[in-house]
């Protein structure tokens, strides 16, 4: 993906913001710019049409979760490893990028936009498919229990949207990234077959 300047940045977290407020079908290019104070040209100049700032809000969504899969894929760690290095990078993408934990909750804002949705939900079928392999694969090498594997994916991911969703609403009142490896050692301790550890050190 090509880079990103600061004012585009601003335009993509404005636009994410009225959408936020009042559904997709609100943003417009003049509102945008009277909530970043200036003139609908500058706009323009960054971006041709509503429709390409929309897009550049799931690119740079689809863009940082395709690096964090990446990571996890060259990891020579064990699978609950590979799953503690997602979630606790996941919490310290989502403190610094606004843009990034908000279109983690979009499939509701962009109810109304088809082609968005689909979009936004195919990253997070990626996620959903590498997690779901990795599970499957402790289980085989008898490091994470033999329950239903989309149980435990929708275990460790509704942890990680309720824990995201709580420090949103609180105005980012508490430590996410903290607040994170806490979580994550409950969830390891849930999910683990007892015996060595897996998985890296945690901070009760």
């Amino acid at each position: 993906m090509r880079a990103v300047t600061g004012r585009q940045r601003q335009i993509v977290e404005a636009a994410l913001d009225i959408v936020a407020e009042r559904g997709p079908e609100a943003v417009t290019v003049k509102g945008i710019a009277a909530r970043v104070g200036f003139s609908d040209a500058a706009v323009y100049r960054h971006f041709r049409s509503k429709s390409q700032i929309l897009d550049l809000v799931v690119d740079l969504f689809a863009d940082g979760s395709r690096r964090s899969l990446e990571e996890i894929q060259a990891c020579p760690c064990p699978a609950l490893g590979k799953l503690r290095l997602f979630f606790l990078d996941r919490c310290r993408v989502f403190a610094a990028d606004r843009v990034t934990a908000t279109v983690m909750f979009a499939e509701g804002l962009f109810q109304t936009d088809r082609r968005m949705a689909d979009r936004i939900h195919q990253v997070l079928q990626e996620h959903r498919a590498l997690l779901l392999q990795t599970i499957r694969d402790g289980q085989r090498r008898g490091a994470i229990r033999p329950l239903n594997a989309e149980h435990l994916f929708t275990t460790v991911m509704g942890a990680l949207r309720l824990l995201v969703l709580q420090w949103r609403v609180s105005g980012g009142g508490f430590d996410l990234p903290r607040a994170g490896e806490k979580l994550w050692a409950t969830l390891q301790a849930l999910i683990a077959l007892p015996g060595p550890r897996q998985g890296g050190r945690t901070n009760p």
